[in-house]
């Protein structure tokens, strides 16, 4: 039943549902369109089979983000997850340690509190390329036109490879393409405020000291890749649809757990 109402935002999110299967389907999200260019058979397998994530940088990354969301919200996500902070003698893990050693880099730098002012966890939605599409701001500051996200990494100066055409390393900001994400969360926020926004990453990272830094998402990277969501979208929608068979990148790991051989290659194919 889920599926008949794919990409059809027939009913309202809310904090309850925002995260659902159900709300998956029926809104796409920068989230699950980067995994839809990564690859579309394990993009659509997640959304078939949905299983809970409970992965120490998940519950990581939320012990931290519920902290600056307020002390209700935090001690709420410590009661739901307490097993997953704490051991049975009640001490916290080694990874809880680390996440409050990340907060308190941040709680103790003064430009971060004068940054991060505003709505706390905003849910927005519309439409983009005419598809209905939904988002969850960390901190939104309307009045002074700007919106904030919350990132963890495990060391903010970790090469992830050498990108030849810009004559720079590859840095986490690329490797996770959130020139995408913050590129629809702006035009968004400014379909429906009717003024421009800035966009700000306040970055942690998991060094045993923690390091920490200020971004503002160049305006240029988000047009380019707000440009790959409109060259993209129909095809998306097409394969959540089951119109289009979903291609497979052959090298992520649901590829390699469900790859069937089917003959010999050339090892120069390799």
């Amino acid at each position: 039943m889920v599926k008949k109402q794919i990409l059809k935002a027939t009913k309202k999110l809310n904090r309850e549902n925002y995260y659902s299967n159900e709300m998956d389907w029926r809104y796409m999200s920068a989230t699950y369109f980067k995994k839809f260019l990564e690859c579309e058979a394990s993009a659509m397998n997640e959304l078939d089979n949905p299983v809970e994530d409970k992965s120490d940088a998940l519950i990581q990354g939320n012990y931290l983000h519920t902290y600056f969301e307020g002390k209700e919200a935090h001690e709420r996500f410590i009661n739901e997850y307490h097993d997953n902070l704490y051991t049975n003698k009640g001490e916290k893990y080694a990874v809880t340690k680390k996440t409050d050693l990340m907060i308190e880099a941040l709680d103790t730098d003064d430009f971060f509190h004068y940054v991060y002012q505003g709505e706390r966890e905003v849910i927005l939605d519309g439409e983009l390329y005419g598809y209905p599409w939904k988002a969850r701001i960390d901190c939104l500051n309307v009045k002074r036109g700007y919106f904030v996200d919350l990132k963890t990494t495990r060391d903010l100066h970790k090469s992830y490879g050498y990108l030849s055409e810009e004559h720079r390393h590859k840095k986490f900001t690329d490797e996770h393409n959130y020139a995408l994400q913050m590129g629809v969360y702006k035009k968004l926020l400014q379909q429906k405020y009717r003024k421009p926004f800035k966009a700000f990453i306040i970055a942690v990272d998991k060094q045993a000291i923690p390091d920490k830094t200020a971004i503002e998402m160049p305006f240029e990277l988000m047009m380019e890749q707000l440009k790959v969501i409109e060259d993209n979208i129909d095809r998306v929608a097409d394969v959540m649809r089951g119109d289009i068979e979903p291609t497979r990148c052959e090298r992520c790991d649901y590829c390699r757990l469900t790859k069937q051989m089917t003959g010999f290659i050339d090892p120069r194919d390799l």
